[in-house]
């Protein structure tokens, strides 16, 4: 499972634009975060996290309604994988805590999207 989640890690990145994923892969940069996100909505999920800064990022994610949440710490240039079961008509989200930014929003079937930091 690990060298999947490593392979697909590591080879969904090389066109960020018309590439898709099994797994949304959210990826941390000092300024900005890049999501890559499955075609397919499908019930049982991954949500690889990958940490491309120089801190300690902590995070959740979570559904709308808050019932659903896990909370995750991932060293600089690590990564961590969280599986969950998402809800039809409920929306997710990871929300970076430390260091503090806006809610990403973990939207199926679109290209590749980034998520600035407001300014």
């Amino acid at each position: 499972m690990r060298f999947i989640l490593l392979f697909l890690l590591l080879f969904s990145q090389t066109s960020f634009s018309l590439e898709r994923a099994d797994a949304f892969i959210v990826t941390a940069y000092n300024k900005q975060f890049k999501v890559l996100s499955p075609a397919k909505r499908t019930k049982k999920i991954s949500v690889i996290i990958e940490n491309k800064t120089l801190v300690k990022l902590i995070g959740e994610v979570v559904n709308e309604n808050g019932t659903d949440r896990e909370i995750v710490t991932i060293k600089p240039g690590k990564y961590k994988s969280v599986e969950l079961v998402f809800e039809k008509n409920t929306k997710y989200y990871f929300i970076p805590l430390s260091p503090a930014f806006q809610k990403v929003v973990l939207d199926f079937g679109k290209k590749a999207y980034e998520i600035p930091s407001k300014k």
